[in-house]
C-alpha cells in the first residue's frame, strides 16, 4: 500500500469511527478524542491536502470541512444529551422533595 492509499484509508477509517461510536454510544473520553482528532486531521487536510488529490482541491475541502461538521454535530449531540440528563436529575430531585413534603 502506498502513502496516498494509506492516508485516504486513514481518513475513511476516521469517518467510519463516527458511525461506530454512534452505534456503541458516546463516552466522554471517546467523544473528546474523536473531536480533537477530527480537528487535527481536518486542519491538516485543508492545509496540506491529501496526497494523490493535488489535481482536485475540491476533494480536500469537502473532506476537511466534513470532519469539522462531525465535530459540530458531536458537540451538539453531547450538549443535548447532557441537558436531558440534567433535566431528568432535576425532575427526580423535585419528585423527592414533593414526596418529603407530603
Amino acid at each position: 500500500m502506498d502513502l496516498n492509499t494509506a492516508v485516504l484509508f486513514g481518513v475513511v477509517a476516521l469517518l467510519g469511527s463516527h458511525q461506530l461510536v454512534r452505534w456503541v454510544g458516546y463516552r466522554s473520553g471517546l467523544l473528546w478524542t474523536l473531536s480533537i482528532l477530527d480537528v487535527l486531521v481536518g486542519s491538516a487536510i485543508l492545509w496540506f491536502g491529501l496526497p494523490g488529490f493535488e489535481a482536485t482541491p475540491m476533494v480536500n475541502w469537502v473532506l476537511g470541512l466534513l470532519l469539522f461538521l462531525h465535530v459540530a454535530t458531536n458537540m451538539q449531540q453531547h450538549g443535548a444529551r447532557q441537558e436531558a440528563e440534567r433535566a431528568a436529575a432535576r425532575e427526580e430531585r423535585d419528585q423527592e422533595r414533593r414526596a418529603r413534603r407530603d
